[in-house]
């Protein structure tokens, strides 16, 4: 039995299904909705908006906005609070477009042809099944990877390069087993939507098509140290590793002993010595060779020489 409710009055499949996910999106949702209803395409777009029981307006208003638009709006309400997981697995449940659009309640769209971009770059280039682009923050940062262009499946082993609110992508069958108890789910994703479609690749164009808030209540900050940064990113490249056992490169081992570093100098400088053991476990798991033995053993050395 759903845990939803389900209001759809479309009836046409549209060429595009924009999913967006909302909670507690009170005094930024109109932007958001706004955002997509101005999009000038020569296709059919459907916005289909999941709310996880918002203790706000939130609800009110994703309402008042599919009584208007009745032909372009569905929703899915959710009787009770599931979190963002079961909430947007649900979402992806009720899309039935070709391509998908994601945009989060708390962000926005800048570019009124972005979808007609995107829309017509894949269907132009069949060896891509992912188009994105930069963003700009309400830091007034412009974020999204500015120096390459095409990435493959590769690339995302250690790393993400896109800006989930800039993205669109093939409708893909989503491994709902690859998401349990994963914190960056737009990563993984990606490396979903690039595995199911064999031999594509994921493109980033150099132009800013949206606006990425940034705000206390954003996913993002619960991550509120660069440590547990460290820690979400090296349990999520160990879920990866688990999933497609990748070959790394230079580059990927070099994140890998990043993160691994930052965290094992933490714990030793702390005395956490039953941490630091278990990082560097982590780290000889996921590393083919013992290339970050030598820096572990470096900074022992130099922590116990700076006591005398």
């Amino acid at each position: 039995m759903n845990n939803y409710l389900l209001t759809d009055k479309t009836k046409e499949i549209p060429m595009v299904s924009v999913a967006m996910l909302t909670y507690g999106h009170e005094n930024y949702i109109k932007k958001a909705i706004d955002s997509v209803l101005m999009q000038q395409t020569s296709f059919l777009v459907h916005l289909v908006i999941a709310d996880d029981f918002s203790p706000d307006n939130t609800r009110q208003i994703i309402q008042e906005y599919q009584r208007k638009f009745p032909d372009k709006i569905k929703l899915i309400l959710q009787n009770k609070n599931i979190g963002a997981q079961e909430n947007n697995k649900d979402l992806f449940a009720n899309l039935t477009g070709k391509y998908i659009a994601a945009l989060e309640g708390d962000d926005y769209w800048t570019d009124p042809l972005k979808l007609q971009k995107q829309v017509t770059f894949l269907e132009e280039n069949e060896d891509y099944s992912i188009h994105s682009a930069l963003a700009k923050t309400s830091h007034g940062d412009i974020i999204g990877n500015k120096i390459k262009n095409t990435f493959t499946i590769d690339d995302f082993f250690t790393n993400n390069h896109l800006i989930t609110c800039t993205v669109l992508f093939r409708n893909t069958k989503i491994n709902s087993e690859w998401f349990k108890d994963v914190f960056f789910g737009d990563w993984m994703l990606y490396l979903n939507i690039l595995f199911f479609h064999k031999n594509t690749k994921a493109y980033c164009d150099n132009h800013v098509y949206a606006f990425y808030r940034i705000h206390e209540n954003g996913a993002m900050q619960t991550i509120n140290s660069k440590l547990k940064t460290h820690q979400a990113h090296l349990n999520h490249i160990l879920k990866i590793k688990k999933i497609f056992k990748p070959k790394y490169s230079h580059q990927d081992i070099e994140t890998i002993k990043r993160h691994s570093i930052s965290l094992f100098e933490h714990s030793i400088i702390h005395k956490n010595y039953s941490d630091s053991f278990k990082i560097v476990t982590q780290n000889l798991g996921l590393t083919p060779k013992f290339s970050n033995l030598k820096k572990f053993l470096s900074i022992l050395w130099y922590r116990k020489h700076l006591k005398k």
